[in-house]
C-alpha cells in the first residue's frame, strides 16, 4: 500500500499558523475520544498529552503578534510545529489507541519544538539587562568591579532608563499587564515600590491586598486564600519570580521580580498616580498626586526634622508603606491628621530578620487612637517598642495586627478585646510577652492568632482552654512557657477548633496541678532527679493532648518525647499533609497501628533531633504519599534534601540516608 505523499505547503508567519493548528488537535481530541474509539489508558494519556499541547498554542496565539524580533527563527519553529501536528500518523484511528512508539516519538518532537518556541518567546518577552563584559577590559582589572556601580548611573544620566521604558520589548510587556482583569491589576501594582532584586515576602502583601479590599472571602475561601491564589497566578503567569530559601522545596513564601517587568509596573504605577514616582522612576517620600505615601531612607515627608507642610492632601492618605526607611520619626500629631488612612506598614518585609528598623520614641502609637479606618497595622521587627498603648483599642475597624518580632514588646493592653473585627494577631518571636491577656478569647473572628503564650498562672492570663472560644481559627501557633501550670482538660480543648488547619506548637517545662512527679516515665535509672522531672511533665503536656480533626499542617518544636505518643498517629491525623518535627529528644518515627493506617503526608521536615535515626525503605513505608522531604542536622549525619519528582524517585532519598 503506497503512502500519500505529504503536501508541501507554503510557509506562513507564525501568528498564522497557530490557528489553523489548534483547529487540527481539536480534531484529533475529538477523534480519540469519539465513540467508535477503543478508550483506554494509551488514549486516555494521548488526549492528555494533547490538551497541553493546546493549551501551549493557545499561549502562542496570544505573544505571537507582537513579536517583530526573531520573527524569522519563530516562523522556522512554528513551520516544523505545523509539520508534526499534521503528519497523517493522527488520522488513524488505530493509531490513537494502539501504536503508541509512533504516537510517543512524534509527541515528544511536537514538545520539544514547543519547548524551543517556549525559549525563543522567553527571550523576547524578558530581554536580559545584565551588562555584557567589556572585551577591551583587562579581566584582571582590579577596579572593573568598583566601577560598575558608577557606569549604571552614568547609564541613567544618558538617559537608557527612559530608552528602554519605551522599547519595544516594553510595549510587549505592557500587553501581558493590559490582559488582566482588574483585581490582578491593581495586586501587581503593589509590587512597583520594592527595590530592584528585592526577595519580597508573601504574607505582608497579602495582607496589603485584604486591607486595601482588593481582595475579598467567597462563599469557599477565606480572603486569605484568595490572596494566596492571585499570588499563585501572577507566578503563574511569569509576572513575578518565585523564590525559594531551599532549592527543591515546593512551599514559595517569597517572590522577586524581573527588572524589565519592575520598571513596566512603574511607569504604569505612575501614570495612574497609584504611587508618587519621581522622573527616573525612583519612589519617593515626598507624595503630590497619590493617596498612597512611602517611607524611604532618610523619612523626609513625615520627619519630626521636617517642618514644613508636607502636603495639604495629608488626611487623604489611605496607605503608608516603610519600603526601606530604618530609623522611623514621626512629626507630632501626625497619626492624628491622617484620619482616612486604612493601611500603615511600618513594619518589615523584607525576608531577612537582620533588616534592622528602630523607632525613635514610643509616642506616636498613642495618637493611633484616631485611625476609625484603619484595618491594617504592622510593627514587624521594630526594635524600642515595649508596650502597645491602650488607645490601639479604640482602632475599632482594625482586622490586621502584626507585632511579630518586637523584641522589646513585654505586653499588650487589656483592651485589646474590643478589637472585634480582628482576623490576624501575630505576636510570634515576641520573646519577653510572658502571657496573653485576659479577655482575648472574646476576640470571636480570629483567623489567625500567632505566638500566643500559657504563661504564669498568677498573672490571670488568657488560658490554654481559652483557644476552644476561636471557633473560626484557621492558624494557631503557641508556646507553653516553663513556669506555665496547664490546668487539669485544657489539653483536650484544642480539638474542639474544628476549622483549625494549621498549628504551630512549642514546649518549655510545664506543671499539670495535683501531679506527682515519681514517674518513671522517660527516664533512666542513672537520670537525676531535676532530668527525670521535666521528662514527667512533658510527656503529661502530651498524653492530655488532642489534636483538631482537620488539621492540615503540624509544627512541633522542643518536641518532648523520645518516641511518637498515641496522638501522633496516622489514625489520628488522617488530612495531615504537612509535618514538622524540630528539636527535641526524639529518637524515632517508628509506630504501631492495629489498622496498618499510613501518613497522608506529602512534606516531611526533620530539623535538629540529635538522637534520631532514619531509613530511607522505612520512610516510604510509612510514608508513601511524601513529595519533599528534608533531614537537618539529625543525629549527626549528613543533611538531606529530597524532591520526589526533581530528584526522580525514591531510590535517590533512599541512597541520600544512605550515604551518612
Amino acid at each position: 500500500k503506497k503512502k500519500k505523499k505529504k503536501k508541501k505547503k507554503m510557509p506562513r508567519k507564525p501568528a498564522d499558523t497557530i490557528q489553523i493548528l489548534r483547529k487540527r488537535v481539536t480534531e484529533v481530541i475529538s477523534r480519540a475520544t469519539a465513540p467508535s474509539a477503543e478508550i483506554n489508558s494509551k488514549s486516555n494519556d494521548l488526549v492528555n498529552s494533547f490538551q497541553q499541547v493546546q493549551k501551549g498554542l493557545e499561549k502562542m496565539e496570544v505573544l505571537f503578534p507582537k513579536f517583530k524580533l526573531c520573527e524569522e527563527d519563530l516562523r522556522k519553529e512554528s513551520n516544523l510545529l505545523e509539520q508534526d501536528i499534521h503528519d497523517e500518523v493522527f488520522d488513524d484511528g488505530n493509531n490513537l489507541t494502539h501504536d503508541d512508539t509512533i504516537i510517543g516519538k512524534k509527541l515528544d518532537s511536537i514538545n520539544k519544538t514547543l519547548e524551543k518556541i517556549d525559549s525563543l518567546v522567553t527571550e523576547i518577552h524578558f530581554p536580559a539587562t545584565e551588562e555584557k563584559p567589556d572585551r577591551r577590559r583587562d579581566r584582571r582589572d582590579p577596579s572593573s568591579e568598583d566601577e560598575a556601580p558608577e557606569v549604571s548611573k552614568d547609564w541613567m544620566v544618558l538617559g537608557l532608563e527612559e530608552n528602554i521604558l519605551v522599547s519595544p520589548a516594553m510595549a510587549n510587556l505592557q500587553l501581558s499587564y493590559d490582559v488582566l482583569d482588574i483585581r490582578l491589576k491593581l495586586c501587581l501594582l503593589c509590587f512597583a515600590i520594592f527595590p530592584e532584586k528585592a526577595v519580597i515576602k508573601k504574607r505582608p502583601l497579602i495582607y496589603w491586598w485584604i486591607a486595601e479590599g482588593l481582595v475579598n472571602r467567597s462563599k469557599e475561601k477565606t480572603a486569605q486564600e484568595v490572596g494566596e491564589g492571585i499570588f499563585k497566578e501572577l507566578i503563574e503567569k511569569g509576572l513575578i519570580v518565585p523564590y525559594y530559601k531551599n532549592k527543591k522545596s515546593p512551599i514559595v513564601d517569597f517572590c522577586t521580580m524581573h527588572p524589565w517587568i519592575r520598571r513596566m509596573l512603574i511607569s504604569v504605577a505612575a501614570g495612574a498616580e497609584f504611587f508618587d514616582f519621581n522622573d527616573k522612576g525612583v519612589i519617593v517620600d515626598v507624595y503630590s498626586k497619590s493617596r498612597r505615601a512611602c517611607l524611604v531612607s532618610g523619612n523626609q515627608g513625615f520627619s519630626d526634622n521636617n517642618n514644613n507642610n508636607t502636603s495639604s492632601k495629608e488626611d487623604e492618605l489611605v496607605t503608608m508603606f516603610n519600603v526601606n526607611a530604618q530609623y522611623l520619626s514621626f512629626k507630632a500629631e501626625l497619626f492624628l491628621k491622617l484620619k482616612k488612612l486604612v493601611i500603615l506598614q511600618l513594619g518589615r518585609w523584607q525576608n531577612s530578620a537582620r533588616h534592622h528598623i528602630e523607632v525613635e520614641n514610643e509616642e506616636f502609637l498613642k495618637d493611633l487612637w484616631a485611625q476609625k479606618h484603619l484595618k491594617y497595622l504592622s510593627l514587624q521587627g521594630i526594635s524600642r517598642i515595649t508596650a502597645l498603648p491602650s488607645s490601639i483599642a479604640q482602632c475599632i475597624n482594625l482586622e490586621i495586627l502584626d507585632l511579630r518580632a518586637c523584641h522589646n514588646l513585654e505586653r499588650l493592653p487589656s483592651d485589646i478585646s474590643s478589637l472585634r473585627k480582628l482576623t490576624h494577631l501575630d505576636v510570634s518571636e515576641c520573646y519577653l510577652l510572658e502571657s496573653m491577656p485576659k479577655g482575648l478569647e472574646k476576640l470571636s473572628s480570629l483567623q489567625v492568632l500567632k505566638g500566643f503564650v500559657i504563661g504564669h498562672p498568677g498573672k490571670n492570663p488568657c488560658k490554654l482552654g481559652d483557644v476552644a472560644y476561636f471557633k473560626k481559627l484557621r492558624k494557631l501557633s503557641m508556646h507553653i512557657a516553663s513556669e506555665a501550670s496547664v490546668a487539669e482538660g485544657e489539653l483536650q480543648k484544642l480539638k474542639e477548633i474544628e476549622n483549625l488547619s494549621i498549628l504551630t506548637m512549642s514546649w518549655g517545662e510545664v506543671t499539670l496541678p495535683g501531679e506527682k512527679l515519681s514517674s518513671n516515665v522517660g527516664g533512666g535509672g542513672g537520670a537525676s532527679s531535676s532530668s527525670r522531672k521535666e521528662d514527667v511533665q512533658l510527656t503529661l503536656t502530651m498524653k492530655r493532648l488532642s489534636f483538631p480533626p482537620n488539621l492540615e499542617k503540624l509544627d512541633l518544636r522542643c518536641f518532648p518525647h523520645r518516641m511518637l505518643p498515641e496522638q501522633l498517629r496516622p489514625s489520628n491525623l488522617e488530612k495531615l499533609k504537612q509535618l514538622y518535627i524540630r528539636g527535641g529528644p526524639l529518637e524515632s518515627l517508628v509506630f504501631s497501628e492495629q489498622n496498618n493506617k499510613k501518613w497522608e503526608v506529602e512534606i516531611l521536615l526533620l530539623k535538629y533531633l540529635n538522637n534520631l535515626k532514619i531509613g530511607g525503605s522505612k520512610l516510604q513505608e510509612d510514608f508513601p504519599h511524601l513529595i519533599y522531604f528534608e533531614k537537618v542536622r539529625c543525629n549527626y549525619e549528613k543533611n538531606v534534601e529530597w524532591n520526589k519528582e526533581a530528584d526522580e524517585g525514591w531510590d535517590a532519598l533512599t541512597s541520600q540516608l544512605l550515604n551518612k
